[in-house]
C-alpha cells in the first residue's frame, strides 16, 4: 500500500444557509492523480483551500504526512505585477535554493547532511536554475526580463504555472490549470503531470486531460465526497450506478413510511414495549432527508433568425501588425449552419480574425463580406467582464425586467432561475459569488442577446461538466452559424464540423470535420512535408537503365481499372466526410460514430494500398 499523503475526516463547512461539506471526507495516496469534479459552486476549490490550510474547518480534521511541501495553483492566482517574469518563477526555486545553502554549510560526515543529499538527488535539484529554465521552455513563457503587468491573461497563467511545479512538491493542488492555455502548453502538462513523481490533486473541465491524467475521480456532490477509480467514464459509469442505488433505497423508505404512518398514528399498540423497535425504525426513517438532486440548467439559445444564402465571405484576408504577418491571404466563406472551430496558440491572431469577421476591424488587404441578414452575437473576452458591485439581476437586467428569447418573453427573474440561481443569489452583489455562479452569469449574458451568428470567445473556461454537455447539445442543435475559440478539444469534436487553425508562422489552414480529423489531416501533411523535405535533402542515386518489363496480361487488366477504383475509393471516403460535416451529425448519427470511423480509417487505407500498387505496376513498365 503506498503512502499516505493526507487524509481527511468528518469535514463539514459552510456558508450562509449553503452546506458546502456534509460529514465528508477522503484519503489520498502517494503517486495518485485525481481530479476533483462537481458542479459549479459545491466547494470544490474550498476543499482545496481547506488542504492547504488557508480555509478554516467548521468541524472534523485533516491529517497531513510528515514534512508535505504542498504548492497550490488558485483559480484567482496573483503574481507580483511590479516585477519581471524571472523573478516571480524564481521564487519557486525557494525550497531548493535553500537546501543547495544548508547542504553546503553543514559538516559532510553529519547525519542531517547525507539527508539532504538523499533530497536534491531525488529531485535532480543540483542546478536548479537550469531546471527553472527547461520548465519556462516547455511552458513557453514570457520572455524572462518582461514585467508581468504587461502580460495577457494566457501568459499570466504560464507564469503561476511554471512557479507553482518547478520545486516539485510532494501534493500539488491545481484549479483549473488549462485555462487560457493553448492545445501545446496543455499536452505539455499533461505529459508532466503523468509522468510526475509526486502527488496531485486537479480541479477540471477540461474531459480529455481528465481522461489523460487522472488515475481516480472523485465528485463533491450535496456535500459528499464520491470516489470512482479510473477515468471520465468510468465516473459517469459509477455516478449513474450510485444515484440509481440511491433512488431504490429511497423509494423503499417512502414505501416503509406509508406502510406505517397509519400504524403509528392510531394504534395504541405502537407504545407497547414489544413494538418500541418497530417505532424506533419509523422515526429513524422519517428523519432522513430525500435524496437531493442538484437541477440542470435550463438552457435555451434564442431561436436564430433566416440566414440568405449568403452570411460571411473572406476574400484574399490578410493581417499585419508592425511589420509581422499574422494572417496570410485567407479566403472562407460562411454558410447557414456551419459550426466553425477557431484554434492556434495565444497571440497568432485568432482574436484579431474574429474582429475582421464581424466588421470591427480592417484588413491589411482583402474584404470581409458581410450579408445584410447577419446579426452577430459576439461578446469578446474584453466585454465578458462582470461589474463585481452590481448584484446578479442588475446585470443581466441591464434596466429592463424582461428577456427576450425569440418568440418568448420572459422576467429576468425567471430567466435566471434556468440558470440555477435561487432568490439569494440573484440578489447578490457578482464580487460575493464563486468563480462557477460568474460564469454561469456571463453566459446568461451572451445567449440573451439573440443573434443569428454565434461567436464564442473561450465559452468553456470555468463552466462545470454538467453545463459544458448542455451548451454542447443546445449549440449542436443551433440553426445559426456559430464561432466557437476554444483549447477544449472535447467540446471541439462535440460541437464543430470545421476548424480554422492558426499553426504560426502565419500560416492558417482550414480542415473540414472536427477537431481529432483536423489532427489526423495535419499529420498526414506533416509526413509528407517531411518526406519532401528529406528527398531534396538525399536525393536517390541515378537509376541503373534496365530493360523494359511488359506488365502479365492479370496486371495489364488491374492497371487499367485502377484510376476507376481510386476515384470510388476517394469518392466513398468524400461521402463519409460529408456526414460528419453534417450539423446535425450529433442528433441522427451519434450511434453510428464508431462505425463511420471504423469505415473512413479503412477506405483511407485501402486508397493508400492501392496508390502504392498503382505505383508499382507502372514502375514494372519503366
Amino acid at each position: 500500500m503506498a503512502k499516505v499523503i493526507f487524509s481527511a475526516d468528518g469535514l463539514s463547512f459552510s456558508i450562509g444557509t449553503q452546506q458546502l461539506l456534509d460529514n465528508t471526507g477522503m484519503t489520498v495516496h502517494e503517486g495518485e492523480r485525481i481530479a476533483l469534479v462537481g458542479r459549479n459552486g459545491t466547494g470544490k476549490s474550498t476543499f482545496l483551500r481547506m488542504i492547504t490550510g488557508k480555509e478554516m474547518i467548521s468541524d472534523g480534521k485533516i491529517i497531513y504526512a510528515k514534512d508535505l511541501r504542498i504548492n497550490f495553483l488558485k483559480q484567482d492566482f496573483s503574481l507580483d505585477e511590479s516585477r519581471s517574469v524571472y523573478e516571480n518563477i524564481h521564487d519557486g526555486l525557494e525550497y531548493f535554493i535553500d537546501l543547495l545553502h544548508k547542504y553546503e554549510t553543514l559538516p559532510l560526515n553529519s547525519t542531517a547532511h547525507s539527508e539532504l543529499e538523499q533530497e536534491i538527488n531525488k529531485h535532480n535539484a543540483w542546478n536548479p536554475e537550469q531546471r527553472m529554465k527547461e520548465i519556462m521552455t516547455r511552458l513557453n513563457t514570457p520572455e524572462p526580463d518582461r514585467k508581468c503587468d504587461t502580460l495577457s491573461g494566457g501568459e499570466k497563467r504560464r507564469v503561476a504555472l511554471a512557479r507553482t511545479v518547478v520545486s516539485e512538491p510532494d501534493l500539488l493542488l491545481l484549479d483549473e490549470p488549462t485555462n487560457h492555455l493553448d492545445t501545446e502548453t496543455i499536452n505539455w502538462i499533461e505529459d508532466y503531470l503523468a509522468a510526475y513523481r509526486g502527488t496531485c490533486v486537479f480541479i477540471t473541465h477540461d474531459r480529455y486531460f481528465l481522461d489523460r491524467v487522472a488515475t481516480r475521480v472523485v465528485e463533491l456532490d450535496n456535500g459528499k465526497l464520491y470516489s470512482y477509480e479510473g477515468s471520465y467514464g468510468a465516473f459517469l459509469e459509477g455516478k449513474a450506478e450510485r444515484e440509481y442505488r440511491e433512488d431504490a433505497q429511497d423509494t423503499k423508505r417512502r414505501k416503509f413510511l406509508r406502510s406505517e404512518i397509519d400504524w403509528v398514528s392510531r394504534s395504541p399498540k405502537a407504545r407497547l414495549r414489544r413494538n418500541l423497535g418497530r417505532l424506533k425504525r419509523f422515526d429513524e426513517a422519517s428523519a432522513q432527508s430525500n435524496v437531493q438532486r442538484v437541477a440542470a440548467i435550463d438552457l435555451v439559445i434564442p431561436e436564430a433568425s433566416r440566414l440568405g444564402n449568403k452570411v460571411v465571405e473572406l476574400k484574399n484576408v490578410s493581417l499585419e501588425f508592425d511589420g509581422i504577418s499574422y494572417i496570410p491571404n485567407f479566403n472562407f466563406e460562411f454558410e447557414a449552419k456551419c459550426k466553425i472551430g477557431i484554434v492556434g496558440r495565444n497571440g497568432t491572431g485568432k482574436t484579431s480574425l474574429l474582429k475582421i469577421i464581424t466588421g470591427q476591424l480592417s484588413p491589411t488587404s482583402g474584404i470581409a463580406e458581410i450579408a445584410p441578414t447577419v446579426e452577430f452575437n459576439y461578446i469578446d473576452q474584453g466585454r465578458l467582464k462582470l461589474n463585481p458591485e452590481c448584484t446578479v439581476i442588475e446585470e443581466i437586467g441591464e434596466g429592463t425586467d424582461f428577456v427576450n428569447l425569440g418568440g418568448e418573453r420572459i422576467g429576468i427573474w425567471s430567466y435566471l432561475k434556468r440558470f440555477l440561481f435561487e432568490d439569494e443569489r440573484i440578489k447578490t452583489q457578482i464580487k460575493y459569488l464563486s468563480g462557477g455562479e460568474k460564469a454561469r452569469l456571463i453566459l446568461a449574458k451572451i445567449l440573451k442577446q439573440g443573434g443569428n451568428f454565434l461567436i464564442l470567445d473561450e465559452p468553456t473556461n470555468d463552466l462545470d461538466l454538467s453545463s459544458l454537455r448542455l451548451l454542447e447539445e443546445a449549440l449542436a442543435q443551433y440553426k445559426g452559424c456559430v464561432i466557437v475559440v476554444s483549447h477544449d478539444r472535447y467540446f471541439l469534436n462535440r460541437v464543430c464540423n470545421g476548424i480554422i487553425a492558426f499553426e504560426g508562422d502565419a500560416k492558417v489552414e482550414y480542415s473540414l470535420g472536427d477537431y481529432d480529423y483536423y489532427l489526423e489531416k495535419r499529420k498526414e501533411r506533416d509526413k509528407k512535408i517531411t518526406k519532401t523535405s528529406s528527398r531534396k535533402n538525399n536525393p536517390p542515386p541515378a537509376p541503373v537503365p534496365q530493360k523494359t518489363k511488359k506488365l502479365s496480361y492479370k496486371e495489364q487488366r488491374e492497371l487499367d481499372s485502377m484510376e476507376d477504383h481510386v476515384m470510388e475509393l476517394e469518392s466513398e471516403i468524400k461521402k463519409v466526410e460529408t456526414i460528419f460535416a453534417d450539423p446535425d451529425f450529433f442528433t441522427k448519427h451519434s450511434d453510428k460514430s464508431t462505425e463511420l470511423n471504423s469505415k473512413l480509417t479503412e477506405l483511407k487505407e485501402q486508397l493508400e494500398k492501392s496508390y502504392a500498387r498503382w505505383e508499382e505496376l507502372e514502375n514494372k513498365l519503366i
